[in-house]
């Protein structure tokens, strides 16, 4: 177990590096390859080079002013016009590089309309960071001062000592601005007076000039366009109460939290431009006003991998069935070797806004190389939102099932108790291309027809995403997976229970389960596994993307992993159309390490990114 432990760390460890990595790439494109450069980027008829002593950012942000680099693709007519559109870029680089706060840059452009392709080069000496030396705020005086507290370099988000940018400087007029309707002033005045410049002290002095207006307090709410949802509903979600200072950030928390119910497409929290005349207490009403989602929704999906045949998946979904949010789901899954039947019900926010209850039920069977197994199940399960990012769940699970392999037939009433925890930062749940998500489960068994069988299973996995290229076109993906049982010996466990390897969603290029700890030629399964898998994403125009990938694994007889067995590795490359929801994934892959039994190879058909 301990080395399961260590590994894990290992693995969560690779995010850390996720951020320092980002910036090796963010100049990637200038090292490209000509013909794999056109490939990514398109044609262009001259290159543009910026040298000196910038850092990427800085570099990116010469870029995006240079007319020079926007024009590219087009060359001029002649070598004159080539030498005025590089001299016309010199006063727009400058500009940016005051914008950056270096008053005292030197930009110099070379032209070599002889070259093949022709280039600009732009000699950019950026000079010394002019800094943020003070930051004052001056509106109405007033002897007893104003309900909020006293505004700081802070309150705009600037940091004294730090170079003086201008767009962040100009963005502190609506922080502060912000700042005051947080502090109960839903009407402020808010422009930047002076930035002062000081060449012999190399600093920068910003001055802000307010009025916050009057002071106001939450008045009465009114609910607008609802529909199904009950309105008691939408006002149990309000964060605040009648009288209470106003606070914007309680109206922006209250639409993303009604947008995260799914059961509106629009939601608008607004209030009067002023305070009403009739107000007694400077009370300002609000209207919450929603638009809502179709609650019932049908899906349908069709697979395909070589090893489990055509598959399809019919999906009813309704997503307020008792007015408050409650969802209910059923999935009929038709394959060649597995038939389900999948029900849902989930209950948000039970007994807590951050929790929801979910119960479910399946019954089906299922045939493969390594088994043969028919069960009914049902279970619940309690999650609740620590933050944004992080969640839990526990819960309680029984399973009966009739599960026949190397021809005897054994019969199990698993009760199980899994514990879940999730770390979960990407972007998107069917194409993620940047972030990355951890989760671990813990569940101890017992099987209520065997009293004297109990074990406990363990798993980790992670994977990741990093963007190489910009707009997301080239992403490095990577996933990591681990598990072990301990408490019984491997043969005395619930074949189904025990760990497999190989298939779409495992190592691809082996048949689905074949990967494990064989007896009499049969696999049958282990105790504990391991799985990695990294793919290189490549987005194209007209919703086309390739990839190439490697996965490798192998399953274990003991609870330990035994890291000197050999990994059976696999490789292969896919073709993505990208729809708005998900990808549409083909995937050909090879087995690397290919055993008798082995195909030559396998074919994968599904919605959304292999991880």
């Amino acid at each position: 177990m301990s080395r399961f432990l260590v590994f894990a760390l290992v693995l969560a460890g690779l995010v850390v590096t996720i951020s320092p990595a980002q910036a090796q790439f963010d100049n990637l494109r200038d090292l490209v390859p000509d013909a794999l450069h056109q490939t990514l980027f398109g044609t262009d008829a001259y290159q543009v080079v910026f040298e000196g002593e910038l850092d990427p950012a800085l570099r990116d942000v010469l870029r995006s002013v240079s007319e020079s680099h926007a024009l590219r693709e087009r060359i001029p007519a002649t070598d004159q016009m080539f030498q005025r559109r590089a001299r016309a870029d010199i006063p727009n680089l400058l500009r940016a590089l005051r914008s950056e706060g270096y008053y005292d840059g030197h930009v110099e452009a070379h032209v070599d309309p002889q070259a093949s392709p022709p280039r600009i080069v732009f000699h950019v000496q950026p000079g010394p960071a002019y800094l943020l030396e003070a930051v004052h705020f001056h509106g109405p005086d007033s002897e007893n001062g104003f309900g909020f507290p006293p505004p700081g370099p802070t309150t705009a988000g600037l940091t004294l000592g730090s170079r003086a940018r201008a767009p962040e400087i100009r963005g502190g007029t609506d922080m502060f601005r912000e700042f005051l309707r947080e502090n109960g002033h839903p009407f402020p005045w808010v422009a930047l007076r002076e930035a002062r410049v000081d060449h012999e002290s190399r600093t920068l002095t910003v001055t802000y000039t307010f009025n916050p207006g009057p002071s106001a307090k939450f008045g009465t709410v009114n609910v607008e366009g609802e529909e199904r949802v009950s309105p008691r509903y939408i006002l149990d979600k309000v964060p605040w109460s009648e009288n209470q200072t106003f606070r914007s950030s309680q109206l922006h928390g209250l639409r993303a939290t009604l947008m995260q119910t799914g059961l509106f497409t629009m939601v608008d929290v607004s209030h009067p431009g002023s305070i009403p005349e009739a107000s007694r207490n400077n009370e300002l009403p609000v209207t919450i006003s929603v638009v809502e989602r179709v609650p019932r929704t049908v899906k349908a999906g069709v697979g395909y991998e070589t090893d489990t045949g055509l598959g399809t998946a019919l999906e009813w979904e309704h997503r307020n069935i008792l007015g408050s949010g409650e969802q209910l789901r059923t999935r009929l899954h038709l394959a060649e070797k597995r038939q389900m039947l999948e029900g849902e019900f989930k209950v948000p926010e039970f007994s807590d806004p951050s929790q929801s209850l979910t119960i479910q039920g399946n019954i089906g069977q299922e045939t493969t190389d390594a088994l043969e197994k028919k069960e009914i199940a049902a279970g619940a399960m309690i999650n609740r939102r620590l933050d944004r990012f992080w969640s839990v769940g526990l819960g309680t699970n029984f399973r009966y099932s009739e599960v026949t392999q190397l021809g005897e037939t054994e019969t199990y009433g698993l009760i199980s108790t899994p514990g879940e925890l999730t770390w979960d930062m990407r972007d998107h749940v069917l194409n993620p291309t940047r972030g990355w998500r951890i989760q671990l489960r813990a569940e101890p068994f017992l099987d209520t027809l065997e009293w004297n069988t109990t074990f406990f299973k363990l798993s980790g996995s992670l994977s990741a995403y990093l963007p190489i290229l910009a707009e997301d076109r080239l992403v490095l993906a990577g996933r990591g997976a681990l598990g072990s049982i301990t408490g019984e010996a491997n043969m005395n466990l619930p074949p189904d229970q025990r760990f497999y390897a190989g298939g779409g969603g495992s190592v691809r290029g082996y048949a689905y389960q074949s990967i494990g700890p064989e007896v009499d030629g049969k696999v049958v399964g282990g105790k504990s596994m391991v799985e990695v898998g990294t793919e290189l994403r490549l987005r194209l125009e007209n919703n086309i993307g390739l990839v190439a990938f490697l996965d490798g694994g192998q399953v274990f007889s003991e609870s330990e992993l035994q890291f000197q067995d050999d990994f059976l590795w696999g490789a292969g490359l896919g073709l993505r159309y990208h729809l708005d929801f998900g990808p549409i994934r083909l995937d050909l892959a090879f087995p690397l390490n290919r055993r008798d039994k082995d195909s030559a190879f396998q074919v994968y058909v599904s919605i959304g990114q292999a991880y």
